[in-house]
């Protein structure tokens, strides 16, 4: 008993700021739209998430306008500038404010000459210098990957593929659906069925409630945690002011009456929220990434959209006349008319499980992906794919690939004349070619930029906020912080059973010591021998 309570009390004290950071960020983190509109400048967060030398994905791409105009898109918004990047505007007037909601992942031309961008809140067209949304025949609006072919632009949400054609009187939108994969089973990856159980997802909105009230619970749980430990010190120093000394214990007794029922009622699902939440980061992560099963039933695992949240980037193959879909489970072929099922393309480059970072075609049927895992050339039609860098064979992916690499790659793009810029998402812009220099990312963007609620929420989740304070050893953050709120649930759980079984006992040993059934009325909650000595007389009942 006494290792049990040194365990709950004291890792509970030193755990309570991260628990409360855990469920905060985790709360924001099931409510993306609705936080969508708040930043954080981010010269008041560590130095790691300040901007330099364009690294932290500030750039995926940037599509030429003119002769020497570009627009530059990525974490940053859309900016304008010319080909020498001596000057930059923002150019995102139109788009819902937020930097979340100016998140751009794809810009195209269309056939008709128009400028389309698809970013977090939607797809938009430029019209002037002025953004204006285009509707989507869907609920959901965040837009992943663009393709233009002479038939029309194909528009790819994170779980529905949309034909956008242009007509004089403006843009019509309709959606496509996608048939099965060729070799579709009704499976699921144990890493997805893990998220969407840690997030609530797995049973809808119903369910991202309930964890939202874990959360809460938790938070509740860490407070009154530390209003006990700090009780009997606090009521030792009160010795002579009595009335003060009653609130503290009438307070003390409610946080430990409601620590303890809130506590017991919903241990299991704290333990469940625990452990899921341990396998989403690595280390852990990386066992489970080619793990599968069976969809389960009546959960948003089984859910009729084959493509649900799975889609990721999409091309027109040049060469072929088909279409290439990057998913979260590999890249599929399908026909232009996408009337038969989709076929996965057997020799595929690696690409992260953090998602594809970059999906170009340079020359026809010749690709370049970039991820996490690293930036590589890719034939299709020659089953070859190449390092970028290197120039190098690489082995061909199975499944999806460990989630960092060597270059963890967040963008790229080709001005041509061998300007040719990689984005490394830590160090920054680089080029291949010695002889191009480097654009110098201005200050005015550095000193205003925001970094999206969402994010900074996100980075507390998954532990990468507390590099600055661990260094490398921040991946290992998330498992001991896993480990160490499974133990002080556990032991919290023991403490309460065994203080159960001891209230049952003097309980039946009272009805039979009286000869009378004892008071039926819920025992009081128990004090420790500490506490107890510095709560008045008279307050105790």
């Amino acid at each position: 008993m006494k290792v049990f309570g040194f365990l709950h009390r004291w890792l509970g004290v030193i755990a309570a700021i991260f628990i409360l950071l855990f469920a905060v960020s985790g709360i924001v983190l099931n409510h993306r739209s609705f936080f969508s509109g708040t930043d954080i400048n981010r010269k008041f967060l560590p130095k790691t998430y300040h901007y330099h030398n364009w690294n932290l994905s500030a750039v995926k791409s940037a599509l030429p306008i003119a002769p020497d105009s570009l627009l530059v898109y990525g974490n940053i918004g859309i900016w304008l500038t010319d080909s020498t990047f001596s000057n930059f505007q923002p150019f995102y007037q139109g788009i819902r404010r937020g930097s979340d909601n100016r998140r751009t992942e794809a810009m195209l031309e269309t056939p008709d000459g128009n400028i389309i961008a698809g970013t977090m809140s939607g797809l938009y067209v430029l019209i002037g210098n002025t953004w204006e949304r285009i509707p989507l025949p869907v609920t959901e609006k965040r837009v992943t990957g663009l393709a233009g072919s002479n038939d029309g632009v194909k528009i790819l949400t994170r779980s529905h593929l949309l034909h956008m054609n242009e007509t004089g009187s403006g843009f019509q939108v309709i959606e496509l659906p996608l048939p099965h994969p060729k070799d579709f089973k009704r499976e699921t990856s144990l890493f997805r069925a893990l998220w969407v159980i840690h997030s609530g997802k797995i049973l809808g909105k119903p369910g991202k409630l309930f964890v939202d009230i874990l959360g809460l619970v938790m938070i509740f749980l860490s407070i009154t945690g530390i209003i006990w430990f700090i009780a009997p010190d606090l009521m030792k120093n009160l010795k002579n002011r009595v009335r003060v000394r009653k609130r503290v214990a009438r307070v003390n007794r409610f946080s430990l009456k409601w620590h303890n029922k809130l506590g017991i009622w919903l241990l299991g699902f704290m333990i469940i929220l625990t452990i899921t939440g341990m396998f989403l980061r690595p280390p852990l992560l990386i066992p489970i990434v080619t793990k599968t099963f069976p969809a389960l039933k009546f959960t948003i695992l089984d859910h009729p959209n084959p493509w649900y949240d799975k889609l990721r980037d999409i091309q027109y193959d040049r060469l072929t006349g088909a279409y290439i879909l990057s998913t979260s489970e590999g890249f599929y072929r399908a026909e232009p008319t996408f009337s038969d099922s989709l076929w996965r393309i057997t020799h595929q480059p690696p690409i992260s499980i953090m998602g594809i970072n970059v999906f170009e075609q340079p020359a026809d049927g010749i690709f370049i992906t970039g991820s996490f895992s690293g930036i590589h050339k890719w034939v299709p039609s020659e089953m070859q794919v190449h390092d970028f860098i290197t120039g190098r064979p690489v082995a061909p992916a199975r499944g999806m690939a460990n989630p960092f690499g060597n270059i963890p790659v967040a963008g790229y793009f080709d001005m041509g004349n061998g300007k040719e810029f990689i984005f490394d998402y830590n160090a920054g812009v680089f080029s291949l070619n010695r002889n191009v220099s480097i654009p110098h990312m201005p200050e005015s963007i550095r000193q205003n930029a925001r970094m999206p609620l969402w994010n900074l929420a996100l980075e507390i989740h998954t532990g990468r906020f507390y590099s600055f304070m661990f260094g490398d050893y921040y991946i290992l953050f998330i498992p001991l912080a896993g480990l160490t709120i499974l133990l002080i649930l556990v032991s919290g759980g023991v403490l309460w059973w065994k203080h159960f079984k001891r209230g049952k006992r003097r309980k039946y040993k009272k009805e039979n010591l009286c000869g009378k059934k004892a008071d039926s009325r819920e025992p009081q909650e128990i004090i420790s021998k500490t506490e107890k000595e510095f709560i008045p007389v008279e307050d105790e009942n």
